[in-house]
């Protein structure tokens, strides 16, 4: 056999084979145990010296490796952006080699985020990361394995109560960007499904807005969904397409974050969309169409997170408060 010669002073098999410079041996009575104990040695070696190669790569190195192949092709462009904050969030480790992220310096690290769903969210992928590693025999073992991680669900996001919502409606007149705030209140939009930079595109005859990066995806395709808009929603985003053009996401999530702090009203541009939901409910829309408007598969997902109960709300509340900016149909 190759690499396999028997030494008949000793009466006994030697095995031997270079690996990049590395001489190995192995002895044996019988030449079929010989050749069993160079192959596992040969692997063990190869492994061995796969991840010294490998453990000279920094976390930052290897999550833009991993993140290339095997994230960056098949997600939408949202979920970039969401890729592109883990990133951000996973620096204070970037400088440590793969091999030597032990449990404790992943404890101490995830000790210093804030528990939001961004840390969810780093957990989850840097989890992913390391378990490709193990995979392509990057690293030993995951250190994910020995950690218990608590799943705490967060509660979803409160609408806007109608005493919340009155003072909002009140306090938008007048403001550059109300037409973009009803805009948000009235199509349950998430922050970027808003086409900004060419909404008079998106916006057809029939009043109907069709949204951009819409969660997830088709057959590798980008996702959008269709809202109708109401006659006087949709005459004012025509009118104030110059104001659309003037913002992008997070622009108007910090001017509408800021101007719900001067009014005392914890919040932000997703309490929009609960309230969207919640709304429609008391206005007796249609539940699959609520759901179809909020991009859910299913209305139950839309009823367990998204609508609340308000004993203050009512239809003729709404739209009096509203002054029909809501389709109904």
């Amino acid at each position: 056999m190759k690499n396999i010669t028997y030494r008949p002073k000793e009466k006994r098999y030697i095995g031997r084979k270079q690996i990049n410079g590395q001489i190995i041996l192995v002895y044996a009575k019988t030449q079929k145990e010989c050749y069993s104990k160079l192959n596992n040695l040969i692997k063990i070696t190869k492994n061995k010296l796969t991840i010294e190669k490998i453990s000279s790569f920094t976390v930052e190195e290897y999550w833009d490796k991993w993140y290339k192949e095997n994230k960056e092709p098949f997600i939408a462009t949202t979920t970039k952006e969401d890729f592109m904050i883990i990133k951000r969030k996973l620096s204070p480790i970037f400088q440590i080699k793969i091999s030597q992220l032990t449990k404790e310096k992943i404890l101490f690290f995830l000790n210093t985020l804030q528990e939001n769903r961004t840390k969810q969210k780093v957990i989850l992928q840097l989890k992913s990361m390391l378990d490709t590693a193990v995979k392509e025999h990057k690293i030993k073992f995951n250190p994910f394995d020995t950690i218990i991680i608590k799943n705490t669900k967060l509660k979803p996001k409160p609408p806007f109560n109608y005493e919340e919502q009155t003072k909002i409606i009140k306090n938008l007149n007048g403001k550059d960007f109300e037409p973009i705030i009803l805009l948000y209140l009235t199509t349950g939009l998430r922050l970027k499904e808003m086409p900004f930079n060419d909404i008079e595109k998106h916006l057809n005859d029939n009043n109907i807005l069709t949204t951009i990066n819409l969660k997830g995806r088709e057959r590798g395709k980008i996702r959008t969904k269709q809202i109708k808009l109401s006659n006087n929603m949709a005459e004012i985003v025509r009118k104030n397409i110059n104001t659309f053009h003037k913002y992008k996401f997070n622009t108007i999530s910090k001017s509408f974050k800021k101007f719900l702090n001067e009014l005392n009203i914890k919040g932000s541009i997703v309490n929009c969309r609960h309230t969207f939901a919640t709304n429609c409910f008391y206005l007796g829309k249609n539940e699959l169409i609520i759901a179809k408007e909020m991009g859910h598969s299913t209305s139950q997902i839309t009823k367990d997170n998204y609508i609340n109960i308000d004993y203050n709300l009512t239809k003729e509340k709404l739209l009096k408060l509203y002054n029909n900016l809501y389709n109904l149909s």
